[in-house]
């Protein structure tokens, strides 16, 4: 059956609904308004998908495949597998693809009956850190901090702007204001922010032919779209969440976020020349403890990734990390990069973590290739 309701929609949209998208496949600060009749809502990953018949101006029906948020995301937002329903009437606010085909990203989706379904998570874990929070107590003296458990960000000052803020206040019936955009601009469109890594000349050429591929829509130099580790330090966003697992030997950070993870070794132990050989998306990580901060160093990182999602390096590039608890509960990392090659200068960035208590410290698979199964499977 969800063959034949989907017949039109696969037979002309296979390769772009099943793929992998980023950000950069849509226009993300322009919404348009969708109301139609569901036709199948896939609960799957990496992003899920809504498929839809709307009805055009010129009273004909059309398909419409609008890709949702990762089943992680949407969890912690309240939906879940059975959030919609074939047959049902929904109005979805939603960005188009660039390339004019009937496909969308979901900014919000309003049933019939008043529920509205956003992307924002309701889970406390994704609050603000509060300004009162108590410092954790020190350690007992030769303890080392614990640092297990799941945490996800906690912006805090400037970073605060990072997430959608709450709705005003409405009245009773009134109806929420159209959202503005669905998703922040992945396409480089914006130029460099004061905040990004300083690039020598060589290097920010480099960066301008990722930028030109990526307004244009292609996935080339986008790692995330082709389901490929974010590498370090970008993996350190943790924008889905993360767990740490924490022994005397090592500590193993796991992303949500396409599943990346890292180990930092802690016995001594040195990289070898064969590791240095090897380079990875997550390099090779030894840390060290200075009283309660962890002291991580980074190398033997491949050129196939980016600093911070689009920003190139050379194989030249260390990372230094100092991750200590600074209030209760909270974590916070003062990541240093350094390339003489790439960057004029050091990079630094501070990223803050909220631990998170049950439910909400359960993190769910990515598993990016399913959704490239799907795209390539041979009855689609």
């Amino acid at each position: 059956m969800r063959k034949l309701i989907l017949a039109v929609t696969t037979a002309l949209l296979a390769p772009a609904v099943f793929a992998h998208h980023s950000n950069s496949f849509y226009q993300v600060d322009q919404i348009i308004t969708l109301t139609g009749t569901v036709n199948e809502w896939r609960w799957m990953n990496p992003h899920t998908w809504l498929y839809m018949t709307v009805v055009g101006e010129d009273g004909k029906p059309q398909e419409w495949a609008v890709e949702g948020r990762a089943p992680g995301i949407l969890g912690r937002a309240g939906w879940d597998a059975g959030s919609l329903k074939a047959g049902e009437t929904v109005t979805v606010h939603a960005s188009p693809a660039k390339n004019g085909d009937p496909v969308g990203i979901i900014a919000r989706v309003t049933k019939a009956d008043g529920t509205v379904l956003g992307n924002a998570a309701t889970n406390a874990s994704r609050a603000a850190v509060p300004a009162t929070t108590a410092a954790p107590a020190a350690p007992a003296p030769g303890a080392r901090p614990n640092f297990a458990g799941v945490y996800y960000p906690a912006p805090t000052g400037a970073q605060a702007g990072g997430g959608a803020p709450p709705p005003a206040a409405r009245r009773p019936g009134e109806p929420l204001p159209p959202p503005t955009r669905s998703a922040p601009t992945g396409d480089l469109s914006q130029g460099r922010s004061p905040e990004a890594p300083k690039l020598t000349p060589d290097y920010l050429a480099k960066w301008n032919v990722i930028r030109e591929s990526r307004i244009g829509g292609s996935y080339e130099y986008d790692n995330i779209a082709n389901c490929l580790p974010p590498g370090m330090p970008a993996m350190m966003s943790m924008a889905y969440g993360m767990e740490i697992m924490q022994d005397e030997q090592k500590i193993t950070f796991f992303s949500e976020h396409q599943d990346a993870l890292r180990r930092v070794y802690l016995d001594g132990r040195k990289p070898s020349e064969r590791v240095l050989n090897d380079p990875t998306y997550a390099g090779y990580s030894t840390g060290r403890w200075e009283g309660d901060t962890l002291v991580v160093d980074t190398v033997a990182l491949t050129t196939n990734s980016f600093i911070d999602g689009s920003s190139p390096h050379s194989d030249r590039m260390t990372v230094q990390e100092r991750i200590r608890f600074v209030e209760g509960g909270i974590l916070e990392n003062r990541i240093t990069v350094n390339d003489p090659e790439a960057l004029t200068e050091p990079w630094q960035v501070v990223r803050r973590y909220r631990k998170a208590s049950a439910p909400d410290d359960e993190l769910r698979e990515f598993a990016c290739a399913e959704g490239l199964r799907e795209r390539d499977a041979p009855d689609r």
